[in-house]
């Protein structure tokens, strides 16, 4: 039994790390068990393929316990001599705290991440049962519920998920038949996060009633993903005829003569090829509103790290510098 752990999910990331072109790894280290145990998995594979790997461990100084992931993260990385970077970040907010820790920490990553270099996240299907609902109930559309992707871009480095079709129970087995070295997040037990509300109470109940649910819903996302692809491509396939000298400027005429649902799905696909924004319906709303005004004193839109301003027949977004 301990072989056959340990074997099925060493050959899954075996054949994972296949895949890849990049053979140079930095890997999102936080200290818990899923980032830990594909450490151990990649560390393995090192053994006898040529795979270089060095880590990252993100610090937002929220947790009581920051210092001790910290600490723990150098002293393993230590021992197996990898090499390892602590990265602090602040969080100045009460609100959204999980999506701007997100931003900032994949922000982080991709800054320290090398050319020739591939990101690799712990991310496995529990956690994307939970992104597919705590998105269905923002209000995502195709695109957002399609959820996590394997592969992914962010300003332009690959984050790559090898775990992503693994269930977490694998992941604790490996964990506990190779005495895996790693510490309990205790905020993972708090509900007042979103995404351990839905974890701890949303998701047993959907279980106890539905106990396929973890496989419908990842059927649900594969569909998502076909009819997102679909349509992304097909506004892809237009958005030229709307641009204006550069990619970031969209003509407010040619817009304006557009069905509503047709300006709703240009406007959301070119603002995320852009910035790498999703934008909520309401907010793309907003903008709308914008494009109706004749008056070009003050039609702006801001959101998260993005801005979108009117001027004459030019709607122009950018990205706001911190």
């Amino acid at each position: 039994m301990e072989n056959l752990n340990q074997s099925s999910l060493l050959s899954i990331c075996r054949n994972q790390l296949s895949k890849l072109s990049e053979k140079k790894i930095l890997l999102a280290y936080s200290g818990g068990e899923d980032s830990s145990v594909l450490l151990d998995c990649l560390y393995k594979i090192s053994k006898d393929e040529s795979i270089s790997i060095r880590t990252i461990h993100v610090n937002h100084g929220l947790s009581i316990d920051a210092l001790k992931f910290e600490n723990h993260c150098l002293e393993v990385t230590s021992q197996l001599n990898i090499s390892h970077q602590t990265i602090n970040v602040s969080i100045n907010s009460s609100s959204n705290i999980e999506e701007k820790c997100r931003d900032k920490r994949y922000k982080v990553l991709v800054e320290n991440c090398k050319h020739d270099e591939i990101i690799l996240t712990g991310h496995h299907e529990e956690d994307q049962v939970e992104t597919f609902l705590l998105r269905l109930i923002r209000g995502s559309g195709a695109r957002g519920l399609s959820s996590m992707k394997k592969s992914s871009k962010y300003l332009e480095r690959t984050i790559f998920r090898p775990f992503l079709k693994v269930p977490k129970i694998q992941i604790h087995d490996y964990s506990t038949v190779n005495n895996i070295s790693f510490i309990q997040d205790e905020s993972n037990k708090s509900d007042i996060f979103d995404r351990n509300f839905i974890r701890h109470n949303i998701i047993p109940l959907l279980k106890e009633r539905w106990p396929s649910i973890n496989k419908n819903i990842l059927n649900n996302i594969s569909v998502q993903e076909i009819q997102s692809r679909f349509i992304n491509d097909h506004i892809k396939s237009i958005l030229p005829n709307f641009y204006l000298k550069n990619h970031n400027k969209l003509s407010v005429y040619k817009l304006n003569q557009e069905e509503l649902y047709t300006k709703i799905m240009i406007i959301h696909e070119w603002v995320f090829l852009q910035t790498g924004v999703f934008l909520k319906l309401r907010q793309i709303h907003e903008i709308l509103k914008i494009l109706k005004t004749s008056n070009d004193s003050n039609p702006l839109f801001a959101f998260s790290r993005i801005k979108i301003t009117k001027n004459r027949d030019i709607l122009e977004v950018s990205i706001i510098k911190t």
